[in-house]
């Protein structure tokens, strides 16, 4: 089922903890800049993506593309291909979030092979949605630690008069050893954003969720969303379009409760939706991929 709702309409509502997943991991990434393409969405907004190339297991690797002239960073995204393979072999991200000074997005993506045998090369893209300037931007940052085994919310809040235009998460950071990956993050409110995360294996790891702020005396963002039913495997699923006058600047996802949906691409598309995928190691979950509405 779709959904379009205002943002100052939406209730936080608890994610479901599960069990421990168990596993063999190991995740990779090796970027280097392959080309950079321009869209434009509508309005005010414009597109910007870069691409790379991974090919390595067990490396990690920082990617970042920029928002051209005085325009600022709205949100962004990212997507891969092929995507993940049957046994999970895939590009997977340790973060995603807005850079400020240097009026960018970025993601620590990792290429995740669980045997290490025959890894295949793949292509990330990497997105920005770039606008006007919103005024002085407002990051507050919220970090839990999360041990092997926990499942752990996060979430950031907009102070005062503020209200959210986007939001993010960074710091996960699962190996073959363990680590935590991040099972959510979307916004719960006109001001408040929620990353969930799991950890696994020999170690934990630290789970951050940002929201970015704008001094606003009304919501900024409105919702629009989709789910599907996620079985063994890959799947994707992709949002309504924004209603007219606003925008898709940004987005985020939602394995509503899942410790075995590891998410993955997060992308706006050329028509105004936003798609969301993950993979899933169990028998069955739920994908839900949150779109976030700007007027621009």
């Amino acid at each position: 089922m779709d959904a379009y709702r205002p943002l100052h309409r939406l209730n936080a509502s608890a994610a479901l903890l599960a069990a421990l997943l168990v596993g063999v991991f190991a995740a990779s990434a090796l970027g280097s800049g392959a080309q950079i393409s321009r869209a434009r969405v509508a309005g005010a907004v414009t597109l910007q993506s870069k691409s790379f190339t991974l090919n390595r297991p067990d490396q990690k690797q920082r990617l970042t593309v920029g928002c051209p002239g005085r325009q600022r960073p709205l949100g962004g995204g990212m997507t891969s291909s092929p995507p993940p393979s049957p046994g999970g072999e895939g590009v997977y991200p340790h973060s995603y979030e807005r850079l400020g000074v240097q009026r960018g997005w970025h993601v620590t993506a990792v290429l995740f092979d669980p045997d290490h045998r025959n890894t295949q090369a793949r292509s990330v893209t990497l997105q920005v949605a770039c606008g006007r300037r919103l005024g002085h931007v407002t990051p507050p940052h919220k970090t839990k630690y999360v041990k092997p085994g926990q499942t752990k919310t996060v979430v950031a809040t907009c102070p005062g008069r503020r209200h959210l235009f986007s939001g993010g998460f960074q710091r996960t950071d699962f190996t073959s050893q363990g680590g935590n990956y991040v099972i959510e993050s979307r916004a719960i409110s006109a001001k408040s954003w929620r990353v969930v995360g799991h950890a696994f294996g020999a170690f934990g790891g630290e789970l951050t969720a940002i929201a970015y702020c704008a001094r606003s005396k009304r919501p900024l963002i409105s919702e629009v969303s989709q789910s599907t039913a996620l079985g063994a495997g890959y799947g994707t699923v992709t949002t309504p379009a924004c209603p007219p006058g606003l925008r898709m600047t940004t987005g985020g996802f939602s394995g509503n409760g899942s410790i075995t949906t590891f998410l993955t691409n997060g992308m706006i598309n050329l028509d105004g939706t936003w798609s969301a995928s993950g993979y899933n190691w169990g028998s069955g979950a739920t994908l839900t991929a949150f779109g976030y509405c700007l007027r621009a």
